[in-house]
């Protein structure tokens, strides 16, 4: 009885033993993890006092690590695919293309899931390691692809059925943004998918951007104001916006602006103006199409620069919205 308690003991030290140290921790602490090959899997770690900061940490550090392969692919197939206009080199990766990279990216990882957890027993730290199954991910992509491609052909259709222009140019928008995602998906899916080139687009987005531009350059749109330099301003933002401008015979609709707004106030040393641009696109009928408005305060130390310091807020208010306001009048 005596030597078999002796033994029991015994084996109780030694499973307790295998919970303490470094020789316990898993392998994807320091290294590739056996269980998550990279083969099938991506995956990302993090370290915190707290579970769900190292979860957090672990995504980051997941989404990291396919933003980098994927900017790293993008930018050798650009190199691959320079072109060259009067002797020039011209590069089409943009950081543009690197931001909408970062946002296809974190769309992705809200596949990812937690693997595996480990607690340092001396530090307390917890170790967390995110993982993203390959094909799974691949499959979800594929699948989000061909959505996009139903989405684009039905704007397509619209913009060839249609005989109004703003709604065609409204369709031909609708159906670059959504090949321009899918263009996005295509290169996380190169690296998911780990090489390949993906599924082959049934549109070459350069040649819708182009009849989109074309569509464009058929619309001009008159500026009407009662001050001159809110026209001038309202009349660069169409331009910014892609639009063209033009007379009143050439023009197939008019953009009514106007700013209304009470007289300044002062407040202590400051001086305020608060009121609403508006606008209002009429069609050679006299038909409105649509109105959009914005209420826009400024505030200025001396009362002189309430002004230009409007048509600033104007300006960057316009140039970051009027686009989608105008191809919004066209449902």
């Amino acid at each position: 009885m005596r030597i078999v308690l002796l033994a029991l003991m015994s084996l109780m030290t030694a499973c307790a033993s295998t919970g303490d140290g470094s020789d316990s921790q898993p392998d994807w602490i320091s290294g590739k993890s056996s269980q998550f090959p990279v083969s099938q899997y991506l995956v990302g770690r993090g370290q915190a006092s707290l579970r769900d900061m190292a979860t957090d940490r672990a995504r980051a550090d997941l989404a990291k690590n396919i933003e980098v392969q994927v900017v790293a692919e993008s930018r050798d197939t650009v190199s691959a695919q320079r072109q060259t206009q009067d002797g020039e080199v011209v590069e089409t990766f943009s950081e543009a293309a690197g931001r909408d990279i970062v946002t296809s990216t974190r769309q992705v990882i809200r596949g990812a899931r937690v693997a595996d957890t480990w607690q340092n027993p001396q530090s307390g730290d917890i170790h967390v390691l995110v993982s993203l199954n390959r094909a799974e991910t691949a499959r979800r992509l594929r699948d989000e692809m061909s959505l996009l491609d139903d989405q684009t052909r039905v704007a397509i259709e619209r913009a060839r059925q249609t005989d109004d222009l703003l709604q065609k140019i409204a369709s031909a928008q609708r159906a670059v943004d959504k090949q321009r995602q899918r263009s996005e998906l295509q290169r996380v899916l190169r690296v998911v998918g780990r090489g390949g080139q993906g599924v082959s687009p049934k549109w070459k987005l350069a040649n819708l951007q182009g009849e989109l531009l074309d569509l464009q350059s058929r619309l001009k749109i008159r500026v009407q104001a009662d001050d001159g330099t809110l026209a001038s301003v309202v009349a660069g933002g169409l331009t910014a916006a892609g639009f063209m401008t033009g007379s009143e015979e050439e023009a197939l609709y008019t953009l009514q602006t106007r700013f209304s707004a009470g007289p300044a106030a002062q407040r202590e040393s400051w001086y305020w103006l608060r009121g609403n641009l508006e606008l209002k696109l009429v069609d050679r009928g006299d038909n409105v199409r649509g109105t959009a408005s914005w209420p826009l305060k400024v505030s200025a130390q001396e009362k002189a620069l309430l002004q230009p310091r409007l048509m600033q807020l104007i300006d960057r208010t316009l140039e970051d919205e009027l686009r989608a306001v105008i191809l919004g009048f066209a449902r």
